[in-house]
């Protein structure tokens, strides 16, 4: 005698285990271009400093500032993530995210730089 399988159960298993691996290859893409996109907005950031006429020293204190801020520990069992900070920016500064655009290296760009050592 055959033993009865709930079709609609397995598939449910499936689907399941199947979104749990997709989205895991989603976060170690985003883990992958973390750093990548870090450095690309302190770029911005030091780019506009050096238009104000900021002087080495400030920008190079800026810059152990951000890289402190990246590290926090969790604070009283709390992490502050990308997600919080940027909510509190728009509720509180009016920050408009949806402006936000990148002028990104083309392909060739990325890859001649990445060949001759310049990108980490």
């Amino acid at each position: 005698m055959k033993a009865r399988t709930d079709c609609a159960a397995c598939r449910k298993r499936i689907y399941k285990e199947a979104e749990t691996e997709f989205l895991k290859q989603e976060y170690k893409i985003f883990e992958d271009v973390a750093y990548s996109m870090a450095y690309f907005v302190l770029c911005g950031l030091f780019f506009d400093m050096i238009r104000k006429g900021r002087t080495k020293k400030y920008i190079n204190q800026l810059y152990n500032n951000m890289c402190m801020i990246f590290s926090l520990p969790d604070i009283f069992g709390r992490k502050i993530t990308m997600t919080e900070v940027m909510s509190r920016l728009e509720k509180e500064y009016g920050i408009d995210w949806s402006k936000l655009e990148l002028r990104l290296e083309t392909e060739k760009e990325f890859i001649y730089a990445t060949k001759k050592g310049e990108r980490k």
